[in-house]
């Protein structure tokens, strides 16, 4: 009887180390994977007004431009809940076409799925509303592909009454 307890932990353990193994793989693609896999194919450039006022809807225009001769896919820009805690996402132009929260992260993803013309620039219009009174900051990754490629830029407001 006791030993068929030992087994039964050492089972248990074994279980929890590999599965404790896939959480630290799946948290090092999803954070360094990004870190590692900027993309080098394309530019991104980030137009946003640096004060807006409580409960106005203010725009961020994100400009990524192809740098490669071939097409590329623009799989999801994704916004650090940080900063989404105080300013709502209201829409975008292109529309995304679904939202999804990223394990173990604190970002939302929003998938476009666009495709971006080989050596040119699209723009992607994010229509926010100020929620909350205060300067809130966050960083904004474009990617690429199957959304493991990513450019990570800097997004900072200051939302006043």
């Amino acid at each position: 009887m006791e030993r068929g307890r030992v087994l039964k932990l050492v089972g248990v353990v074994v279980a929890v180390c590999v599965l404790g193994t896939a959480v630290v793989l799946v948290i090092s693609r999803l954070m360094w994977g990004t870190v590692l896999n900027e993309p080098t194919t394309i530019e991104v450039q980030i137009d946003a007004p640096e004060q807006v006022t409580l409960n106005e809807p203010f725009a961020v225009i994100i400009q990524v431009t192809s740098l490669i001769t071939s097409s590329q896919v623009l799989h999801s820009i994704d916004l650090d809940t940080n900063y989404l805690d105080h300013v709502r996402l209201s829409g975008s132009a292109p529309a995304y076409q679904a939202v999804q929260s990223l394990p173990l992260t604190d970002f939302a993803s929003y998938r476009f799925e666009t495709e971006l013309p080989a050596l040119r620039s699209q723009a992607i219009e994010l229509m926010f509303v100020g929620e909350t009174v205060g300067e809130f900051s966050g960083v904004v990754d474009v990617c690429l592909e199957d959304g493991t490629l990513c450019v990570a830029q800097r997004l900072e407001t200051e939302v006043v009454e």
